[in-house]
Order: structure tokens, then sequence, then C-alpha cells
């Protein structure tokens, strides 16, 4: 009977010991597999908007990673962090390849990815689409690979597992411990027991230890398919603010519905949008995504449901927005949410160093409000009040801190002595 019974022992061991095997075998595939798909992005930046900054410093060059999701297009996925939002150069090269040109098409402004097109013809031979996962969600504990190049070591992985599939910042993200460094960024999440990406990595949040984060892949195959049936994938602008509750981490309390000049819904929850159950504003940005008129919202307040329907435009494509290069500054909108009461349409994105603009003393992250003493109503407008001057004059608006909500107006006389004035309409 003892020997049967460390006979068991010993095959159960044994069995123990094959599985282990086979799991990183499977591991090391998924992994290698990872290298005919993934890219590496080499960006450089003109003109900046404020979103390819980094709070004073204006960032001109930078690298990441991406991955293919369609061999056929040459469709890309990388982080809009990685491929900037517009006015970008961007090449991307395969492992053992060199770089090539690619074209910025789409630019998420809601969750941080960016679509690219390079011509399939300059594809190697023995590359591949990644396959992605699009179930919405993945279970805590899952062992998965995050792939890229971290701190410039080209085509690398580092492993963790899914800690857990959050609402974070106002956006839903997968939070894992592989170690996502710089160079990781709009690489994929590959879950190393099928292979599949779940998610493109994003960050690490600062100051943790080894807290990283990526977008989780479903939200991807939405935006994918919209995109190849023609439609567009932009999120929705909805005149809904939402209060989180520390309490019981609930993401779905209104603190304000803008409807027809009134506010309304104050301490409501949403919790429906198109009859389909809700419990953060990332999924009713899902649902959303891809609809053209109205939609159906159901607020609760204790025991009472309200059903409002309303018209909805999509927001803004940074890649089509227009702006004025100001003598080295570039002037644009500022991607405010319509509710917002800061509505800054000549906000001041970025001064390109040595410039006239930063001679003269025009600031980033101020305002413009008047030319010439008039009050501009369009970045035409402009245009057309600067046409062929030498010396422009110039009010301007700044916060007086960053966390302030003071302001200072400066009066700024600009010469333009060896840049022009150029308006990029789009």
């Amino acid at each position: 009977m003892k020997q049967k019974t460390f006979n068991r022992y010993l095959i159960s061991i044994l069995i123990s010991i094959l599985l282990v095997v086979s799991s990183n075998s499977f591991a090391k595939s998924f992994i290698d597999d990872a290298a005919n798909y993934t890219v590496r992005f080499r960006v450089l930046v003109d003109h900046p908007f404020v979103e390819d900054t980094d709070e004073d410093r204006i960032i001109r060059s930078w690298v990441g990673a991406g991955f293919v999701v369609d061999k056929s297009l040459g469709l890309i996925v990388t982080n809009a962090h990685v491929s900037g939002v517009g006015n970008t150069f961007i090449k991307i090269a395969f492992k053992g390849e060199r770089f090539v040109k690619a074209k910025l098409i789409y630019v998420d402004p809601e969750i941080d990815l960016a679509l690219v097109r390079v011509n399939p013809d300059q594809m190697p031979l023995n590359s591949t689409a990644g396959k992605l996962s699009c179930d919405k969600s993945i279970a805590n504990g899952t062992a998965v690979a995050a792939y890229g190049h971290p701190k410039g070591l080209k085509f690398s992985a580092t492993r963790g597992i899914i800690s857990n599939q959050r609402f974070l910042y106002g956006k839903e993200v997968i939070q894992t411990d592989a170690a996502i460094n710089t160079g990781n960024s709009g690489g994929p999440l590959i879950n190393l027991d099928t292979g599949l990406i779940v998610g493109v990595n994003k960050a690490t949040i600062k100051k943790s230890s080894g807290i990283g984060l990526a977008i989780p892949s479903y939200l991807l195959c939405k935006i994918l398919d919209l995109y190849k049936a023609g439609k567009s994938p932009l999120p929705m602008e909805v005149p809904i603010k939402f209060a989180k509750d520390n309490e019981t981490d609930q993401y779905n309390k209104v603190s304000e519905l803008h409807l027809d000049g009134k506010i309304l819904e104050i301490g409501s929850s949403l919790v429906k949008v198109n009859d389909e159950l809700i419990k953060t504003p990332a999924d009713m940005s899902y649902i959303l995504r891809g609809l053209d008129g109205k939609a159906k919202f159901t607020f609760k307040n204790k025991d009472r449901e309200k059903e409002y329907f309303i018209d909805l435009k999509k927001k803004q494509n940074s890649i089509y927005r227009d702006y004025i290069n100001l003598a080295g500054a570039v002037i644009a909108a500022k991607n405010y949410e319509k509710i917002s009461s800061e509505q800054r349409p000549f906000y001041i994105h970025s001064i390109k160093v040595g410039s006239d603009a930063d001679i003269y003393g025009i600031w980033k992250d101020c305002w413009i409000k008047y030319v010439n003493a008039t009050i501009p109503k369009s970045l035409s407008d402009i245009a057309k009040i600067t046409k062929g001057k030498k010396e422009v004059n110039l009010i301007t608006s700044c916060y007086t801190s960053r966390q302030g909500f003071l302001t200072l107006d400066y009066s700024v006389r600009l010469e333009l002595e060896k840049d022009n004035i150029e308006f990029v309409n789009r």
C-alpha cells in the first residue's frame, strides 16, 4: 500500500513538472512570436500641440513601440503619446529591418490609442498581425508579458500577472506587475496562456513599486471594427460630469447633466445607456462609440428612474485641428469638453526656442484675448488681422500659478524679424 501511495505521489510530481515545462515552452513561443508583429517607433514633432509637451518642456522627438493589427492594410496600433497627436513625422521598424515612413491616420482623444499605416509592401515577409482578445474582462492572476523596447533594450519581454482591471484616472485600464518602462509604451501585453494580446502597454504609476497600466484590447477591437467598416471610431461628447464616491468606489454618480441650458440630475446615478447597464463612464463611452444622433440615458435617484434622449456629436480628431504658427508660437483650440467653463479657442500650445515669439515673451499655456486691439472670432480672423504686419500687439492671459484659478493679462509687442505667421487650415 505504501509503495502504491508513493508511486501516485511520484506520478503527480512528474505531471506537475511536465505542466510547468509545457507552460514555459508555450510562453517562450508566444514571446518569440511577438517579435514578428511588434515594431519600433521613432517620432519627430513639428509645431507641437500641448498634448505633445511635458509641463514646461517641449519634447520634439521620442521612441516607443507598437504592433501590427492588420497586415493587409498595413495597420499598426500604438499609444497616442507615442505617435503624437498631430504634426508628427513617424517612422517604424520591424526587428532586424530599417526604419520606413508611416502615416498617422487616427488619434483617440480619450484612451491614448493611435493608428498608423505603413505601405504593406514595405513589411517583411515573416511579419504577422498580433491576435487580439476581444473579451471585456480577463481573470486576475493571469500570467502576462509586456513586450517592447524597455530603456532601449529592443524586442524584449517582462513577465508578470494581471493584478486587476479597474477604472482609474477616468479611464478603464489593466493593472499589472509586469514591468512597463520607457520604450514599452504602445507594445502588446500578451496572455501567456493563450498568446492573445489582452492590452496595449501604456505607463507605470509614478513613485510606485512597479505598478504598470495597459489599455484593454477589447476597446481596440471596437475601434478597429468601426474603422474597417468606414465608420468613425471617435468617442462622443456627452454633456455629463461625474463625481467619484470614494467610500463605495462608485463612478457613475452624476454631478451635472447639462441639457437645454439647465443643470439636471445632480446626485443621481447613470445606470443605463441605450438600455445597457453601466458601472463607469468607460462603459458609457464604449456603448456610444460608432453611434450617430440621439442616445438614450437612464438616471436613477433612490427609487426614481428618468430617461432622456440626448443628441450627441463626436469629439474632435486632433489630426485635423486647425492652428496658427504665430512666429514660432502654436495657437489652436485646446480640447476641453464642451461642458467645461474654460473655453480657450486661442490657446498657446508651444513656443519654438529662439523664435520671434520666444524672444518677445509669448508664453506657453497662456491664451490670446486681443490682437491689435481687436477681439478675434476665429483662427482665420487672427490670420487676417496679422497678415502683412511686421509688428503685432497682443493681450494674453495666463494663470498666476499651476494650481490657482486667478489670471493676469500681459501686453506683448511681437516684432516679426525672422519668422512668419502661418495659418494651417485642415
